[in-house]
């Protein structure tokens, strides 16, 4: 049923790991905020960052890539809520397990986040 919002989650979370600013600019709303400890960043702030951070070279290693040990989709009208765990594996950094929460709407008939919520998970996900 959500085959092509998936799809589309999918590609954000390949373009993020790649540094693909241009890709996430174009998926995520012109509203979009990450919320996580640190506060609130918004759309512009996010991209800066990580333009910096691949231009530093300090950015994810080639092959990294998103891995959900739990996804659930609920669809809330016109919004989908999507949340769950997850984490990015695929280098020899030891990263940690998030919990996540995003918001998704149909803009122009194509998905586009809205909103991501992460924080760190206290343990691994029961799989």
């Amino acid at each position: 049923m959500h085959e092509k919002l998936l799809e589309t989650r999918r590609q954000w979370y390949a373009a993020y790991i790649d540094g693909n600013v241009g890709r996430l600019d174009h998926i995520e709303s012109d509203g979009f905020m990450v919320i996580n400890a640190a506060g609130l960043q918004g759309k512009l702030d996010q991209l800066g960052s990580i333009a910096e951070a691949v231009a530093a070279g300090q950015w994810f290693a080639r092959g990294s890539r998103a891995e959900d040990a739990i996804l659930k989709v609920l669809a809330l009208g016109n919004v989908v809520s999507i949340y769950g765990q997850g984490r990015i594996v695929g280098d020899e950094r030891s990263r940690p397990w998030l919990h996540f929460s995003e918001l998704w709407h149909k803009e122009d008939g194509e998905w586009r986040v809205l909103t991501l919520h992460f924080t760190m998970a206290s343990s691994p996900a029961a799989t």
